[in-house]
């Protein structure tokens, strides 16, 4: 059997992540579930960009204003509320 093609790698570890497996997006790059931030910590990621100046934050490539990537912490805060803290992974 051919070993398949890795859809992405880790950017931590070069971990090959296949189609199917874990892992944790993050704009241009990738992390393998035990690279990955937990909820809590993209959250305070996300509050320190937001209080930069909008010429040295990197929410204006995400988010069309302040207000959009504001509602969106409130939404992650929200969900760490539901959910616990935990490491947000989606299928590759």
């Amino acid at each position: 059997m051919a070993d398949r093609d890795h859809v992405y790698v880790c950017e931590s570890c070069g971990l090959p992540l296949y189609e199917g497996d874990k892992a944790q997006f993050s704009g241009e790059v990738t992390f393998c579930p035990e690279h990955a931030a937990l909820l809590s910590e993209i959250i305070a990621i996300m509050e320190d960009d937001i209080a930069l100046s909008e010429d040295e934050a990197y929410w204006p490539e995400w988010f069309s204003s302040l207000e959009d990537a504001q509602q969106h912490v409130a939404s992650l805060r929200a969900q760490l509320e539901r959910e616990g803290d935990h490491k947000p992974l989606s299928e590759v």
